[in-house]
């Protein structure tokens, strides 16, 4: 790959020349010919690619569009885009995302959280926000973003944190001490085989599970399935709904009467998690939808009695 070489053609003006606002127009260029699917992000990929590089944030970038960008820095740059060329997300190779009023860091080991995943917070902080001491299940933490958050968003709670992979858990833990997180703990626990633990123990689960059956693999991202974890991304079932049988089967018991769970859900899962939740007694189930208009989130609720 010719890129950002000091003998390709330069504008007129600056003949030997290479700034930052240059190399912006021509990474986009170069992405946008990879592939249709970077033409949605290049723009803001190659802008965040070079604020790694030249130590700056966005703001800072746009007011130095004609600062000059040595060989050295443009050596880095090209490396970077590269890795973005053949599909890596920009969060691996940044190695962070940021999430919820947190930065995360993200590998290969974990997901990569998502905006839309916000809204579990948000509606778990909103539950549980005059609650006096309230203790939380997040199960398939991962990165740890939804059991961090609700931890900080919460002090006066406890939360507790499950995942099958050690070194899921490991970035977990990580991101908790980033995030100077003190009322949380992690258990290597497999959701679908959780052993034993006090009944009743907790006022809310919250879980963003794997979801995606694998005859769905066709509508996915090269990114995503090139670079997640599998762990975290397939079920073993056709219809994608393993987990959700789980929760609604198994889970009740681990909630205090009146407790709830929240769970965020595929793509038209919406009807079908809601009836499994039904079936097995909870109560006050509801399907939610993000800001796209999609199934997002089912929640419900322990009966009382």
């Amino acid at each position: 790959m010719t890129i950002l070489n000091d003998q390709d053609s330069q504008p007129s003006t600056h003949p030997d020349l290479w700034t930052v606002r240059r190399i912006i127009a021509w990474s986009v260029d170069y992405l946008n010919g990879k592939a249709d699917e970077f033409k949605l992000t290049s723009r803001l990929d190659v802008e965040l690619l070079l604020t790694a590089v030249l130590g700056l944030d966005r703001v800072q970038l746009y007011l130095q569009m004609d600062r000059p960008v040595n060989k050295d820095e443009r050596e880095s740059f090209k490396l970077l885009l590269r890795r973005r060329a053949d599909f890596e997300p920009i969060a691996y190779i940044l190695g962070y995302k940021d999430f919820y009023r947190h930065r995360f860091k993200v590998t290969r080991d974990v997901l990569i959280p998502r905006p839309e995943t916000e809204m579990l917070v948000e509606s778990c902080v909103a539950a549980l926000k005059d609650a006096p001491a309230p203790r939380i299940l997040d199960v398939g933490t991962g990165s740890g973003c939804l059991a961090v958050s609700l931890a900080a968003a919460l002090p006066q709670s406890q939360v507790e944190a499950w995942d099958v992979s050690d070194l899921a858990l490991d970035i977990a833990r990580a991101n908790a001490e980033q995030c100077q997180v003190r009322n949380i703990s992690f258990l290597n626990r497999d959701a679908k085989a959780p052993g034993m633990n006090p009944p009743a123990a907790f006022d809310l689960i919250v879980t963003n599970p794997p979801y995606i059956a694998r005859s769905e693999t066709r509508l996915m991202s090269r990114g995503v399935l090139q670079y997640e974890p599998e762990l975290a991304l397939f079920t073993q079932d056709a219809s994608g709904t393993e987990f959700y049988e789980i929760f609604a089967s198994c889970y009740q018991s681990r909630l205090k009467p009146g407790g709830k769970i929240f769970l965020e859900i595929g793509y038209g899962q919406g009807a079908k998690v809601a009836h499994l939740f039904e079936q097995s007694g909870w109560e006050k189930i509801k399907v939610s939808k993000d800001l796209a208009g999609h199934d997002r989130m089912v929640s419900a609720e322990k009966p009382q009695s």
